[in-house]
């Protein structure tokens, strides 16, 4: 065997030892204990199967600063990373969407947000990696469970002229008796605009017409989200 050859099965023996090594101590413990990086290194194994994933971890991570924005991140932009194809980019645009999914079938399963927090968290699950500003919108019943939630289109908030009329004629047909509404800011500060002032006040008005409650109003963005309620608004 060439000198070269031996190098290169020595280190494919070195890298496939550290995966069993890395999937050895999630079964034991999960991700605690493992640094951001092997957390993106062990699930880059399952779609990368013939090259040593740390280092695409870490540019990952340098890139994109954490592992929820690497799940944030565009397919194109992932694809930009040394070692992630369209495949891995793919792998982790679905790794996304399902946690998305289980957020959005828990709530529904657990029927009823009992802190804000929870709640923040849902939102930040199902839209705050959004690209684009989206209206999500939770219809409850009079023990503020949780019936039903939408997103009224993917765009921005700025086009919004029609929201109210949707969001009363849905809450009509779910039965509901008061509705949160949620929104993100992409890349910005999770304070509201005026434009955001005036689409909350314009919704408020439209479901008071047919006495539906708005409780709330959530704006999430990688700064951190914003309470209409904490804030003073709905008092």
């Amino acid at each position: 065997m060439s000198a070269d050859k031996e190098i290169k099965n020595n280190s494919k023996k070195t890298y496939h030892g550290h995966r069993e090594r890395l999937r050895n101590k999630f079964s034991k413990s999960g991700f605690q204990g493992l640094h951001d990086y092997e957390i993106l290194e062990l699930l880059l194994t399952y779609v990368i199967p013939r090259r040593d994933t740390k280092p695409i971890a870490k540019e990952l991570l340098e890139k994109f600063a954490s592992v929820s924005g690497v799940l944030d991140a565009d397919t194109e932009d992932l694809q930009t990373v040394n070692g992630i194809g369209k495949d891995a980019a793919r792998y982790i645009k679905i790794l996304r969407e399902t946690i998305a999914k289980y957020f959005q079938s828990t709530a529904l399963q657990r029927k009823v947000f009992l802190k804000l927090e929870d709640l923040v968290n849902y939102l930040k699950a199902t839209i705050g990696g959004k690209s684009n500003e989206v209206l999500h919108v939770l219809y409850l019943n009079s023990k503020n469970e949780l019936l039903t939630a939408e997103n009224l289109g993917e765009g921005t908030v700025n086009e919004a002229a029609a929201f109210p009329r949707r969001i009363v004629e849905s809450a009509i047909r779910h039965k509901a008796t008061s509705v949160i509404l949620a929104h993100n800011h992409p890349g910005g500060l999770s304070e509201p605009s005026v434009n955001d002032d005036v689409i909350t006040g314009a919704i408020n008005d439209a479901l008071k017409t047919v006495n539906i409650d708005l409780q709330e109003h959530v704006i999430i963005s990688d700064d951190g989200y914003y309470s209409y309620r904490k804030n003073g608004h709905f008092d």
